[in-house]
């Protein structure tokens, strides 16, 4: 869900964050009044949140020492002041941790119509202690508990990333999840699929306008972010053709484990 769920790339008005795919419906919504997250910095955050919840098994995570060792592993400083990372980073999980994801899926079929929909909220309980200059103080330890059907998914369908791809990739938010979208997509992939436009910018371009103008822009946004997947993940393949990007099925970016 969270790999079909884009974030936006910009700062959002309102509360709730929508976005249709066919006959899919995707909702993000603000429930604890801080906003939207939004950028690159939620897309690591939730990246960390998974690796660690992986790592140690655990619905509670610390965020002391695990957080700015992941922060500094992508090549991020904890720096203070109005523009440093320690208020967009604060301000990105106070969004992220009050944020709710929903699907909502309708299929009709001859005479009959089918609803459902599903729920999920992210964090149960978070505590987070800020000081000037550091991410994180302790005593008290700053933490967040991962709700329980996040975290069973994160467990049942955990999808490798390569952390060294992540850190080349993490200044864009439209790389980081093209790269996210096609490790998962490849991992599955059988034939050769062609992806139109008009589902990428669907999954995509929420921020680009439905007009010739838009879909330029928003098709030379995907082809330079493709670009820049293609540098760190050169095993994936893919050709632009004039309806779209053709996936070719790939080597995983990081092998499965054999016994």
């Amino acid at each position: 869900m969270l790999v079909q769920t884009t974030l936006p790339h910009r700062a959002q008005p309102g509360t709730q964050y929508t976005r249709t795919d066919g006959d899919v419906t995707l909702s993000i919504t603000d429930l604890g009044g801080a906003g939207l997250p939004y950028g690159a910095y939620p897309r690591l955050i939730l990246i960390w949140m998974t690796t660690e919840a992986l790592r140690t098994g655990e619905r509670k995570l610390e965020l002391g020492r695990s957080l700015s060792s992941f922060m500094g592993r992508l090549g991020l400083q904890c720096t203070g002041g109005h523009w440093g990372t320690i208020p967009r980073f604060r301000d990105q999980m106070e969004r992220l941790f009050g944020a709710a994801i929903s699907t909502r899926w309708k299929h009709e079929q001859a005479t009959e119509v089918h609803v459902g929909g599903s729920n999920l909220l992210l964090a149960e309980e978070f505590d987070l202690w800020w000081t000037p200059q550091k991410l994180l103080r302790t005593p008290p330890r700053s933490s967040v508990t991962l709700s329980q059907k996040f975290f069973e998914q994160l467990v049942e369908s955990p999808i490798p990333l390569d952390l060294r791809a992540i850190r080349a990739l993490k200044q864009s938010p439209l790389s980081l999840d093209l790269y996210t979208w096609a490790t998962r997509r490849v991992s599955y992939l059988e034939r050769p699929t062609l992806i139109s436009w008009a589902a990428l910018r669907r999954s995509f371009g929420a921020g680009y306008a439905d007009t010739p103008q838009g879909r330029g822009k928003f098709r030379a946004k995907v082809l330079d972010a493709l670009g820049r997947v293609r540098w760190v993940y050169s095993a994936l393949r893919f050709k632009v053709e004039d309806g779209g990007v053709l996936l070719l099925p790939s080597a995983p970016h990081v092998p499965k484990l054999t016994k």
